[in-house]
């Protein structure tokens, strides 16, 4: 389903009813918020939007003509190109199981249209996602960093396993987690992915680690 992307945005928590109300403007509806915190090492602050402080992860769903409109949206109206104003990036869906829904983000567009516009985009960015038990993101983002990565985010969360089914690699499921998103060039996605798995952990704390590929960013500054 190339049409269709998940798009998510990172900005302060001071600034989420700004970019609701922009994406709300453009037609990027419904909006789901939740808290973060930006896990950036200092010495990248300048380069990379995100500080270590409380940040809103937001998410949506939206039809590919949709991305050009909110790039360019996003870096002249909200100018999220400045420094610890925010990020944003696309990923492709595979699938949608509601046709609702489908209907509803297409607003009255004909899917195959929509899908005849695609076009072969050239992905160089990579989402890495790594879960792991609570407290031990740091060493996450310490391995990462180590492997080439500038920054990330980190989103609380909690397993929910039924009974007898509560391990997954030696961690509960089922207790409190850190869910840490790193942004990464392509050709070190492979790199920070075996830094993190083979990182020595306490017992328990061994993340599941897996890539997704990003189609747009808007507000990245990584240097080579």
């Amino acid at each position: 389903m190339q049409n269709i992307y998940l798009f998510m945005t990172i900005v302060k928590k001071t600034d989420e009813k700004e970019f609701v109300e922009f994406y709300l403007s453009h037609g990027a509806a419904p909006i789901y918020s939740s808290i973060c915190q930006g896990a950036a090492n200092s010495k990248m602050l300048g380069l990379l939007g995100l500080e270590k402080s409380e940040k809103m992860l937001m998410q949506s769903l939206v039809p590919h003509n949709k991305l050009s409109e909110l790039k360019s949206g996003l870096i002249r109206e909200m100018e999220i190109d400045r420094p610890d104003r925010g990020i944003a990036m696309a990923i492709s869906l595979s699938a949608l199981a509601s046709r609702r829904v489908l209907d509803h983000i297409l607003k009255g567009e004909d899917e195959e249209n929509i899908q005849n516009k695609s076009d072969e985009r050239k992905i160089d960015m990579e989402l890495i996602v790594s879960i792991c038990a609570k407290g031990h993101s740091d060493e996450i983002m310490n391995a990462a960093r180590e492997a080439g990565a500038s920054g990330g985010t980190i989103v609380k969360a909690k397993g929910t396993a039924s009974t007898g089914t509560d391990k997954f690699f030696g961690m509960a499921i089922s207790d409190e987690k850190e869910i840490t998103y790193i942004v990464a060039k392509k050709e070190i996605r492979s790199d920070i992915m075996k830094a993190i798995a083979s990182y020595t952990y306490a017992d328990g704390a061994h993340p599941i680690v897996f890539a997704l590929p990003v189609t747009e960013t808007a507000g990245f500054r990584i240097v080579d």
